[in-house]
C-alpha cells in the first residue's frame, strides 16, 4: 500500500514527542533512531535498552480498553521487518492522547495476520495487519499518558 508523505509529516514527531515526555517521567533515557527508516525511538533505563515504533490514530477516540470501540487492535504488517529487534509498537489517540501499548513478541504471530482492503480518502489498496485481542494490550488513559 501507498505511503502517505502528509500523515507521516502531520504525525510522527508529535507521536515521539509525546511517548518521549511519557517515558521521560518514567526514568527513561530516551533517542530518536538515527536510522530513518528504521524504528522510531529507543530507550535506556537502568542496564536495560527498549524499542519503541509509534503511530498516530484519530477518528475513532478512546480511553481505556472498555471504550475501545473494537475487540482486536491492528497494527501494520510492514513494522514486522523488526520484530526480530523486539519492541514496544505504541499507538495514541490523536484526539485525546491516550495510548496503547503491545509488545512485538505478542503482535506479530500467524493467527492474528490479515489482509485487508482499506478503502479511504488518503490510501486505498489491499495492506497486511495483525489483529490482536486488545486485552493482550496495555491502555494507558490520557490523563497518565503524559
Amino acid at each position: 500500500m501507498k505511503f502517505v508523505q502528509k500523515s507521516f509529516d502531520d504525525n510522527d514527531q508529535l507521536g515521539r514527542d509525546m511517548l518521549k515526555a511519557y517515558l521521560e517521567n518514567r526514568g527513561h533515557d530516551v533517542s530518536d533512531n538515527e536510522n530513518k527508516y528504521g524504528i522510531d525511538l529507543f530507550s535506556t533505563k537502568g542496564e536495560k535498552t527498549f524499542w519503541w515504533e509509534v503511530e498516530m490514530k484519530s477518528g475513532w477516540p478512546w480511553t481505556c480498553v472498555e471504550d475501545f470501540k473494537f475487540d482486536t487492535v491492528s497494527f501494520l504488517g510492514r513494522k514486522e521487518k523488526w520484530s526480530d529487534i523486539e519492541f514496544w509498537y505504541v499507538i495514541i489517540c490523536k484526539e485525546n492522547g491516550a495510548a496503547l501499548l503491545c509488545h512485538s513478541n505478542v503482535i506479530f504471530k500467524d493467527e492474528y495476520k490479515e489482509k485487508i482492503f482499506i478503502n479511504t480518502a488518503q490510501r486505498k489498496g489491499t495492506d497486511t495487519f495483525y489483529r490482536v485481542p486488545k486485552n493482550y494490550c496495555i491502555f494507558v488513559k490520557p490523563e497518565n499518558f503524559r
